[in-house]
């Protein structure tokens, strides 16, 4: 894949939608290709983390066994919580349709935000939309539990 590819499927990603095109260039630099077949674990519920993936092309589904929360597409992020911190992971994440994905590694990534602070704010908002999202299906969730029990 091309450098130009990288660059343009990171600015096409929400999170590093804002991000000027030098640091992207840098980041694009040090995304690793990873091309994978369906069935592939991607990585496991409870495993240590250290990076997060952008998928180039291909569908991935984010589970805890056969609970599904999410299909994820081209330009759309999983792990992202894990770049940010170590610790295990909150889901498993399998590739249902043959996948190219960009893992962004941890230290580069940190390396990266020495230098710029738009990486760290996509990633702020990014994080911050999905914590909204979550709660207001949990409101939801909460509010149809409270209905049924009348």
């Amino acid at each position: 894949m091309l450098l130009i590819e990288k660059v343009l499927t990171l600015r096409a990603s929400e999170i590093f939608s804002e991000t000027p095109e030098p640091e992207l260039v840098e980041l694009a630099g040090v995304l690793e290709e990873i091309h994978l077949a369906p069935g592939t674990v991607l990585f496991g519920k409870g495993e240590i983390g250290d990076s997060m993936y952008i998928i180039y092309k291909g569908r991935v589904k984010i589970h805890d066994h056969e609970h599904t929360f999410a299909e994820l597409e081209e330009n759309e992020l999983l792990g992202e919580l894990s770049i940010l911190d170590t610790e295990p992971r909150s889901a498993s994440a399998t590739i249902i349709e043959d996948a190219i994905l960009l893992k962004l590694a941890q230290e580069p990534f940190y390396e990266i935000l020495l230098n710029n602070a738009e990486v760290l704010k996509g990633i702020l908002k990014t994080l911050c939309r999905r914590l909204r999202q979550m709660d207001a299906r949990l409101v939801s969730t909460r509010q149809s539990s409270e209905v049924d029990l009348f």
